[in-house]
């Protein structure tokens, strides 16, 4: 009988980069899920300090952002609010697919009164 080592040594050599990509694509979809979700929270608070009649330099001296980009666009009776951030993905190579960065953003509109 032939000792089956070296044919479980292949295997496992075979399957383990497909199983990292997959593990490392799934943390990275859960960067951005999470990120998403803290953006959700900082739109929702710089939408009250617009409401109370911030402007976009005190709302980024308020909300002391290195990274967060925050847009305000005043167009006729509505504001649109945008908070965007870039991550860089861990995945090896996923960073040449998709131009080395993921843009996560949240827009609110809001009605001006």
């Amino acid at each position: 009988m032939k000792s089956k080592k070296g044919q479980a040594l292949v295997e496992f050599i075979i399957i383990l980069p497909v199983t990292l990509i997959l593990i490392f694509c799934i943390i990275d979809f859960g960067r951005v899920i999470s990120l998403k979700s803290d953006l959700e929270g900082k739109t929702s608070d710089i939408t009250t300090l617009y409401e109370s009649g911030k402007t976009l330099e005190e709302i980024n001296m308020v909300m002391d952002n290195k990274d967060v980009k925050i847009k305000i666009d005043e167009t006729g009776e509505y504001t649109k609010i945008n908070v965007s951030k870039k991550i860089k993905p861990i995945t090896p190579g996923l960073s040449y697919i998709l131009n080395d960065v993921f843009n996560v953003s949240v827009s609110r509109v809001v009605r001006n009164e």
